[in-house]
């Protein structure tokens, strides 16, 4: 049996599920590092994979551990050379861009 979690609605949810459990059990900061985490790690990811034929639960584990892996370690060679947190969004605009450019390639 496969998950389908194509609703925008649904998935909206869940992660407002996901937050409000972060939040009751480790306060502001910790829901706070969840939606980062989620943003700046699994989104691009998201979007990269998005680009390729997988299913929608697919997608969404493999940006986590795929984002996990990716997002740090561009950020931190960045962040060898300029301030750290400009390196995290230069990072983030990069694989932003990584997943429209496969996009487009791949369109053409």
């Amino acid at each position: 049996m496969k998950l389908k979690i194509e609703n925008i609605g649904f998935i909206g949810i869940i992660i407002i599920v996901i937050l409000a459990f972060f939040y009751l059990i480790l306060g502001l900061s910790g829901m706070l590092a969840v939606l980062a985490i989620m943003l700046f790690f699994m989104l691009p990811a998201y979007f990269i994979l998005d680009n390729f034929n997988l299913e929608q639960d697919e997608k969404i584990v493999f940006s986590f551990f795929i984002g996990a892996g990716i997002f740090p370690s561009i950020a931190y060679w960045f962040g060898r050379f300029i301030p750290f947190k400009i390196g995290i969004f230069i990072t983030f605009a990069i694989l932003i861009a990584t997943a429209f450019l496969i996009k487009k390639i791949k369109k053409q």
